[in-house]
């Protein structure tokens, strides 16, 4: 999680803190439009920014902020709710749960795609599976170095599973096994097809989805 959008989650929170103590609980609507439109927006961005799709947060956010009430101006509510929200999302970043739901949001998605290339697999076409398991392997092995503190920019693969390895993350025989898939992953990023066989793209797909499960 970056820390200056946290910061600017901090700042955030303090601004619709001191918005909402300009109004009291019998003030219906916001007085002040223009500071609480431009606070709820950055709010519902900052938000976006830090919650995985697919979460709570964002469709709470949603709701809010297409909340039948704002056709005619700021309910006090709902400036409250969003603030009431910023504030949990802080917590939970704070504490790295949000960055584990991502992880899980993330696995989540690859699954499919990993049923996908097996479907492809049992079919025999190995083009379209080897494809589909080298780019979910290839996104899979450096969100697990980010997760781990590896900045995996500028690496390739092979590079990146060494790091993996050397900080202990993976033991020599997983990088071994990374490694063959990356090879494989590799001869379908330059089409060279004659080098696919079924069976190795098989054991790739058991393979990624074992790292989906114990490292994300």
């Amino acid at each position: 999680m970056q820390e200056q959008v946290l910061a600017r989650i901090d700042e955030l929170i303090a601004q619709g803190q001191s918005l909402a103590r300009r109004h009291s609980r019998e003030d219906h609507w916001v007085e002040e439009i223009t500071p609480a439109q431009s606070w709820m927006a950055s709010a519902a961005n900052a938000v976006l920014q830090v919650a995985p799709p697919g979460s709570f947060y964002r469709a709470e956010v949603d709701r809010l902020t297409t909340h039948e009430g704002l056709k005619n101006g700021i309910p006090t509510t709902v400036l409250e709710k969003v603030l009431g929200v910023l504030q949990s999302v802080r917590v939970e970043a704070h504490s790295g749960l949000l960055a584990k739901l991502e992880y899980q949001v993330f696995a989540t998605a690859f699954d499919d795609f990993l049923d996908h290339a097996s479907s492809f697999h049992k079919s025999g076409k190995a083009k379209e599976a080897a494809i589909l398991v080298s780019a979910v392997l290839e996104d899979t092995l450096k969100r697990i170095a980010s997760k781990n503190g590896i900045t995996p920019e500028g690496l390739s693969l092979e590079p990146l599973i060494d790091e993996l390895s050397k900080c202990g993350v993976f033991a020599t025989v997983k990088a071994k096994r990374m490694k063959s898939y990356a090879g494989l992953r590799n001869s379908a990023l330059h089409a060279e097809w004659d080098k696919l066989d079924l069976k190795d793209i098989g054991n790739a797909i058991d393979g990624v989805r074992e790292l989906l499960d114990d490292y994300l």
